[in-house]
């Protein structure tokens, strides 16, 4: 049996046509500028960004309610977890936790505002296993994160941004920088967990987004020089890479996938595109008539919300069954 998403149980209620659109502005987000939106696997979402800026959802992300995030700290955050519908972790220079939904937060563990090095990203293995990008290094936590061990120190050129952990124990870390206007970018893998990393071979530039399916399969948007762009596909746990034929125009800032087959992409020009074909060929789903840029995707709620500048979030208005897309 069917269910109905919240647009369009809202439509029909008024008595009104089922849109055509498969992508909805959604409504109450202000002018928050997102940095990241996440959902714990349910409707009741969590977005964070810029001047303490966050918007929660109780609808899957049709509909936002704004709030400050960590309220006494002045800095805009740039990743937010919803590991619960009450428990939100934010971050930016020190990592932040709510229990009450963002009506308090704590901070954890012994970094603070004036620290060193943004948290770009943290990952959650195990039920207190915490792993955490912070400047150019990786730290780990078996404790919640009441204390962190340096696992990777960081070098010279090898930077990133993104934590991938297709199983409790393969992780990947990826990212990269723009030199002299070309792209390096950087691969590193890990088979125990993050407890140690192995750079990868990357000669293709600064990788912008990614995700990994499983242990060997993934993708990553590439940027080769300023303004060159390009997907890569790995089988093979990242010792090796493929150019595909085609991807999204512009600079492809978040890729996301519900399957090996179905992909998902925002850019920063402000569209959101998909892939039926892992990854051959792109449909266009929504561009911003004000070309706001698009900073993060979440297909954790069910439907896939895109949310990123000015108060920009899309919410993706299509028929799930079982928590699963029907074959519109």
């Amino acid at each position: 049996m069917f269910a109905v998403t919240p647009f369009l149980a809202l439509a029909l209620a008024a008595g009104q046509g089922v849109p055509s659109d498969d992508w909805v502005v959604a409504s109450g987000t202000g002018t928050c500028s997102v940095s990241s939106v996440d959902f714990p696997d349910g409707p009741r979402g969590f977005a964070a960004g810029s001047f303490n800026c966050g918007l929660l959802t109780e609808d899957g992300g049709l509909t936002w309610s704004p709030i400050r995030v960590v309220p006494d700290q002045g800095q805009s955050l740039l990743w937010a977890h919803a590991a619960s519908a009450d428990q939100l972790y934010a971050a930016r220079r020190a990592l932040y936790r709510s229990e009450d939904r963002g009506a308090t937060w704590s901070q954890v563990g012994g970094w603070d505002a004036g620290s060193s090095g943004s948290v770009f990203d943290v990952a959650f293995p195990g039920p207190d296993r915490l792993v955490l990008i912070k400047g150019g290094q990786i730290w780990t936590s078996d404790d919640a994160g009441g204390a962190w061990a340096l696992t990777y120190p960081g070098e010279m050129d090898i930077n990133f941004h993104e934590l991938h952990f297709p199983t409790a124990t393969i992780a990947y870390a990826t990212g990269g920088v723009i030199r002299l206007g070309a792209g390096i970018g950087t691969v590193l893998r890990s088979d125990d967990g993050g407890e140690s990393w192995n750079r990868l071979d990357f000669p293709y530039g600064k990788i912008n987004a990614a995700s990994f399916v499983d242990v060997d399969h993934g993708m990553a948007a590439v940027q080769d020089s300023a303004a060159t762009f390009g997907l890569y596909a790995t089988a093979d746990g990242g010792r090796s890479w493929q150019a595909l034929p085609s991807a999204p125009p512009g600079l492809v800032n978040q890729l996301r996938h519900r399957d090996a087959q179905h992909w998902y992409a925002t850019t920063y020009q402000g569209c959101v595109y998909d892939s039926r074909d892992g990854g051959q060929s792109w449909r266009q789903g929504y561009c911003d008539p004000q070309g706001r840029a698009l900073a993060s995707l979440s297909l954790r709620g069910g439907a896939a919300v895109a949310a990123g500048n000015d108060g920009l979030v899309l919410y993706e208005n299509r028929l799930f069954a079982d928590g699963f897309e029907a074959s519109r």
